[in-house]
């Protein structure tokens, strides 16, 4: 071991034990009446950030966040080894166990020549050696927390893997299209269940289409998400500045302010 990964293990146990000693009789009271219940938003919570961290390219900021995803992670543990399910070691005894069973062509004597190649060896490992049932549908073992749009793609994906997708992207995009006219259709005639489940279509479609196009729908969504409330916010200090309240007939004038963020931001 080199000396970092000592010392990342020594700060590691100590940082166990603080943890240990919040959740102490002695300790924080808020942390002493956290539950894995109620920490499950927190973890959701932080593992964004830590993504947005790294969208952002921003080294010390995802350093920190990495500690919060790190924080929720121990203080979980704590709770579980207070219960005498498991300990903090056992979960590092366990993953580390994980990654050299499911890595032989790195730890054993397995060759892997490429990255597809990999995944075809972790899963038959999963299967054949860690003893894991495959699921009766390719899309079963889809965690049901995913946000509808990482779950979107990941059943396209399981379900391409199969054959079971367009031939080439001309499909997706006519099916854009197609849903477009469905949605026209439905609101047209006043059903909002119906226009629910075609807006709920076209979503799936865009997804598929994105996936053709080997982009990442969530990422281009945080993308613009993100574009969006730069130019927003430049439209609302321009109209404070002005002192022009913002309302439906004063649009002209922050339709003006949008096209000059866009400018400025050169996008």
């Amino acid at each position: 071991m080199t000396d970092d990964q000592l010392d990342a293990g020594r700060r590691l146990s100590e940082f166990v034990e603080i943890i240990a000693v919040l959740r102490s009789p002695g300790g924080c009271p808020w942390d002493r009446e956290q539950t894995p219940l109620t920490m499950r938003d927190d973890l959701l919570e932080e593992c964004y950030e830590a993504v947005d961290a790294i969208d952002e390219n921003d080294p010390p900021h995802v350093r920190e966040e990495l500690g919060d995803v790190l924080l929720l992670v121990t203080m979980l543990s704590q709770m579980y080894s207070e219960t005498g399910d498991f300990t903090m070691a056992d979960v590092i005894s366990e993953i580390s166990a994980k990654m050299i069973r499911r890595h032989p062509h790195v730890f054993g004597d397995d060759k892997a020549h490429d990255a597809e190649e990999v995944l075809k060896n972790w899963e038959k490992i999963k299967t054949d050696i860690e003893g894991r049932k495959k699921g009766e549908s390719a899309i079963d073992g889809i965690p049901g927390s995913f946000p509808p749009l990482e779950r979107s793609l990941k059943v396209q994906k399981r379900a391409a893997k199969k054959g079971f997708d367009w031939p080439d992207i001309s499909g997706p995009r006519e099916k854009i299209l197609e849903e477009m006219k469905e949605i026209d259709e439905a609101a047209a005639s006043g059903s909002s269940t119906e226009l629910e489940e075609e807006i709920g279509d076209l979503l799936f479609s865009v997804v598929n289409y994105s996936r053709h196009l080997g982009i990442d729908p969530s990422l281009a969504l945080r993308r613009t998400n993100t574009k969006f409330e730069e130019r927003f916010r430049y439209v609302e200090r321009r109209m404070r500045e002005d002192r022009v309240e913002m309302a439906p007939e004063a649009l002209e004038t922050m339709d003006d302010y949008w096209d000059e963020a866009k400018e400025k931001t050169g996008r």
